[in-house]
């Protein structure tokens, strides 16, 4: 506080605190775990939480899924979820995951459709420039698409590494449609600088 540094959460729930899955005991543990860590969030002044909060991370593709059913129940959790959210005053982000570490929101466009459906003010879309530099065909459209539905950004080069000269994400474009679409929230910085 002292130093005006504003925190944001990520979360990635594994397999066992999955929202979407068909076990009821999966999903039970999933809002067990939700309420502990909005707890906290709320000790530590945390007020965003972001990640691939409506599955599970990374993504198991030797485990059998159903993209639609899973997507239904999603929508129906993440409402749930929402709700909760909401009583410790924070804002849920659904990141947008490439299609190695994620399997529900691969695009933009899916994201929209999802918060669209879920249709709760403390649900936001996530863009992060890592997984749409495998995923979109523009940045620019992707950001101008999610439009006032994006709630938090993270960026970084296509290799995972902080922004650089000559570096291959286009970051004039990348300002330009958080410019063209009057986005005023977070922007966090997402290096992994170490193996």
């Amino acid at each position: 506080k002292e130093a005006g540094i504003l925190l944001t959460g990520g979360y990635g729930p594994d397999f066992y605190h999955n929202i979407a899955s068909e076990d009821p005991e999966i999903v039970k543990a999933a809002f067990e775990k939700l309420e502990i860590t909005f707890k906290r969030m709320e000790i530590a002044g945390i007020r965003q939480l972001g990640g691939g909060l409506y599955s599970y991370w990374p993504v198991d593709y030797t485990v059998p899924f159903d993209k639609k059913k899973d997507l239904e129940r999603s929508i129906a959790n993440t409402k749930r979820m929402a709700d909760l959210a909401a009583e410790y005053d924070i804002t849920l982000g659904m990141e947008v995951l490439n299609r190695f570490e994620g399997y529900l929101l691969n695009t933009c466009e899916e994201a929209v459709d999802f918060v669209t459906r879920v249709d709760k003010p403390n649900v936001k879309i996530m863009l992060d420039t890592f997984h749409m530099n495998i995923e979109e065909d523009s940045f620019k459209e992707a950001i101008k698409l999610a439009g006032n539905l994006l709630g938090h950004l993270h960026v970084g080069e296509a290799n995972r590494r902080p922004p650089f000269p000559g570096g291959r994400i286009p970051w004039e474009e990348i300002g330009e449609a958080l410019h063209e679409i009057n986005y005023t929230g977070t922007v966090v910085m997402e290096p992994f600088v170490r193996m």
